[in-house]
Protein backbone atom coordinates (compact mmCIF):
# COMPACT_ATOMS: atom_id res chain seq x y z
CA UNK A 1 0.00 0.00 0.00
CA UNK A 2 2.74 1.93 0.48
CA UNK A 3 3.78 2.25 -2.82
CA UNK A 4 0.40 4.21 -3.92
CA UNK A 5 1.57 7.36 -1.51
CA UNK A 6 5.74 7.34 -2.99
CA UNK A 7 6.36 9.44 -5.64
CA UNK A 8 7.94 7.18 -8.16
CA UNK A 9 6.97 4.62 -11.06
CA UNK A 10 4.68 5.25 -13.23
CA UNK A 11 0.72 5.17 -13.87
CA UNK A 12 -1.45 5.64 -16.81
CA UNK A 13 -4.54 8.05 -18.06
CA UNK A 14 -6.93 5.28 -16.20
CA UNK A 15 -5.40 4.83 -13.36
CA UNK A 16 -4.57 8.50 -12.76
CA UNK A 17 -8.30 9.17 -13.20
CA UNK A 18 -9.53 6.34 -10.68
CA UNK A 19 -7.14 7.88 -8.20
CA UNK A 20 -8.38 11.07 -8.76
CA UNK A 21 -12.01 9.45 -7.97
CA UNK A 22 -10.13 8.13 -4.80
CA UNK A 23 -8.98 11.34 -3.84
CA UNK A 24 -12.20 12.21 -3.16
CA UNK A 25 -13.06 9.33 -0.93
CA UNK A 26 -9.70 10.71 1.03
CA UNK A 27 -11.53 13.69 1.31
CA UNK A 28 -14.37 12.84 3.23
CA UNK A 29 -12.91 13.16 6.39
CA UNK A 30 -11.88 16.58 5.88
CA UNK A 31 -15.89 17.15 4.76
CA UNK A 32 -16.92 16.01 8.24
CA UNK A 33 -14.97 17.75 10.21
CA UNK A 34 -15.98 21.10 8.54
CA UNK A 35 -19.37 20.41 8.75
CA UNK A 36 -18.90 18.75 12.68
CA UNK A 37 -17.27 22.50 13.15
CA UNK A 38 -20.29 24.73 11.75
CA UNK A 39 -22.82 22.36 13.27
CA UNK A 40 -20.92 23.10 16.94
CA UNK A 41 -20.83 26.43 16.23
CA UNK A 42 -24.40 26.59 15.44
CA UNK A 43 -25.53 24.85 17.93
CA UNK A 44 -23.33 26.81 20.18
CA UNK A 45 -24.59 30.32 19.32
CA UNK A 46 -28.40 28.78 19.38
CA UNK A 47 -29.51 28.76 16.00
CA UNK A 48 -29.69 25.27 16.24
CA UNK A 49 -32.30 23.68 19.50
CA UNK A 50 -31.17 20.09 19.76
CA UNK A 51 -34.69 19.76 21.45
CA UNK A 52 -36.58 20.09 18.86
CA UNK A 53 -35.75 18.34 15.56
CA UNK A 54 -36.83 20.67 13.23
CA UNK A 55 -35.02 23.82 15.17
CA UNK A 56 -32.91 25.26 12.65
CA UNK A 57 -33.81 29.02 12.94
CA UNK A 58 -33.00 29.99 9.22
CA UNK A 59 -34.50 33.26 10.18
CA UNK A 60 -32.15 34.18 12.62
CA UNK A 61 -29.12 32.82 10.73
CA UNK A 62 -30.03 34.92 8.03
CA UNK A 63 -30.80 38.32 9.98
CA UNK A 64 -27.49 37.95 11.70
CA UNK A 65 -25.27 37.90 8.73
CA UNK A 66 -26.97 40.29 7.02
CA UNK A 67 -27.19 42.74 10.17
CA UNK A 68 -23.23 42.37 10.52
CA UNK A 69 -21.27 40.21 8.59
CA UNK A 70 -17.97 41.39 10.16
CA UNK A 71 -19.03 40.33 13.27
CA UNK A 72 -20.59 36.88 12.39
CA UNK A 73 -17.10 36.01 10.65
CA UNK A 74 -15.23 37.13 13.67
CA UNK A 75 -17.40 34.97 16.11
CA UNK A 76 -16.70 31.67 13.63
CA UNK A 77 -12.74 33.15 13.54
CA UNK A 78 -13.02 32.95 17.32
CA UNK A 79 -14.47 29.70 17.75
CA UNK A 80 -12.01 27.93 15.80
CA UNK A 81 -9.96 26.60 18.26
CA UNK A 82 -6.52 24.84 17.45
CA UNK A 83 -8.12 21.34 17.76
CA UNK A 84 -10.00 21.94 15.26
CA UNK A 85 -7.42 23.04 12.91
CA UNK A 86 -5.32 20.15 14.04
CA UNK A 87 -8.18 17.76 13.06
CA UNK A 88 -9.09 19.72 9.80
CA UNK A 89 -5.31 19.30 8.63
CA UNK A 90 -4.83 15.81 10.20
CA UNK A 91 -8.21 14.88 8.16
CA UNK A 92 -6.83 16.18 4.98
CA UNK A 93 -3.03 15.31 4.79
CA UNK A 94 -3.76 11.44 2.85
CA UNK A 95 -6.09 12.95 0.96
CA UNK A 96 -3.05 15.63 -0.54
CA UNK A 97 -0.50 13.62 -0.38
CA UNK A 98 -2.24 10.84 -2.75
CA UNK A 99 -3.18 13.67 -5.01
CA UNK A 100 0.41 15.24 -5.38
CA UNK A 101 1.51 11.56 -5.99
CA UNK A 102 -0.24 10.37 -8.41
CA UNK A 103 0.55 13.93 -10.54
CA UNK A 104 3.39 13.07 -10.32
CA UNK A 105 3.26 9.58 -11.27
CA UNK A 106 1.52 10.71 -14.54
CA UNK A 107 3.69 13.47 -15.39
CA UNK A 108 6.16 11.03 -14.68
CA UNK A 109 5.15 8.67 -17.06
CA UNK A 110 4.61 11.73 -19.62
CA UNK A 111 7.27 13.60 -19.54
CA UNK A 112 10.15 11.54 -17.97
CA UNK A 113 12.99 13.44 -18.60
CA UNK A 114 11.67 17.10 -17.10
CA UNK A 115 9.47 15.43 -15.11
CA UNK A 116 10.19 17.51 -11.76
CA UNK A 117 10.34 20.42 -13.71
CA UNK A 118 6.84 20.37 -15.49
CA UNK A 119 5.16 18.65 -11.89
CA UNK A 120 6.52 22.22 -10.12
CA UNK A 121 5.34 24.45 -13.13
CA UNK A 122 1.72 22.43 -12.72
CA UNK A 123 1.70 22.65 -8.97
CA UNK A 124 2.26 26.03 -9.11
CA UNK A 125 0.04 26.72 -11.87
CA UNK A 126 -2.99 24.96 -10.12
CA UNK A 127 -1.88 27.04 -6.64
CA UNK A 128 -2.17 30.48 -8.21
CA UNK A 129 -5.49 28.77 -10.18
CA UNK A 130 -6.90 28.26 -6.46
CA UNK A 131 -6.37 31.47 -4.96
CA UNK A 132 -7.61 33.59 -7.69
CA UNK A 133 -11.08 31.23 -7.84
CA UNK A 134 -10.89 31.87 -3.68
CA UNK A 135 -10.61 35.57 -3.92
CA UNK A 136 -6.98 35.32 -2.33
CA UNK A 137 -5.30 37.07 -5.83
CA UNK A 138 -8.21 39.58 -6.44
CA UNK A 139 -5.61 41.67 -8.69
CA UNK A 140 -5.87 38.67 -11.25
CA UNK A 141 -9.52 37.73 -10.85
CA UNK A 142 -10.55 38.64 -14.36
CA UNK A 143 -7.68 35.25 -15.28
CA UNK A 144 -10.51 33.27 -13.26
CA UNK A 145 -11.96 31.86 -16.28
CA UNK A 146 -9.34 31.18 -18.40
CA UNK A 147 -7.21 29.62 -15.20
CA UNK A 148 -10.16 26.79 -15.00
CA UNK A 149 -10.33 26.14 -18.44
CA UNK A 150 -6.75 25.79 -18.45
CA UNK A 151 -6.91 23.53 -15.39
CA UNK A 152 -9.42 21.06 -17.00
CA UNK A 153 -7.66 21.06 -20.47
CA UNK A 154 -4.64 19.76 -18.44
CA UNK A 155 -6.65 16.96 -16.57
CA UNK A 156 -8.19 15.62 -20.05
CA UNK A 157 -4.31 15.95 -21.43
CA UNK A 158 -3.34 13.89 -18.50
CA UNK A 159 -6.08 11.19 -18.78
CA UNK A 160 -6.29 10.64 -22.59
CA UNK A 161 -2.69 11.03 -23.47
CA UNK A 162 -0.61 8.18 -24.33
CA UNK A 163 2.46 8.07 -22.87
CA UNK A 164 6.12 6.06 -24.08
CA UNK A 165 5.90 3.51 -21.86
CA UNK A 166 4.26 0.00 -22.63
CA UNK A 167 0.24 -0.30 -20.59
CA UNK A 168 1.77 -3.01 -19.14
CA UNK A 169 5.18 -1.53 -17.52
CA UNK A 170 3.27 1.16 -15.64
CA UNK A 171 3.57 0.14 -11.86
CA UNK A 172 2.82 2.78 -9.66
Amino acid sequence: MLKFFQFSETINGTTYFLRVLFTILLSLPGIIVIFSFFSTYLIAEGFIDMSNPEGFDQLAFQEKIEDNPEEFFSNIYSSLTAGWIFSLVLSFIPALWFSLASYYKRVSALFFENRKNIFAVLIGFELINNATSLGVLSAISFMQTPFSIISFLIFVFMIFKNSNIDKDDHEG
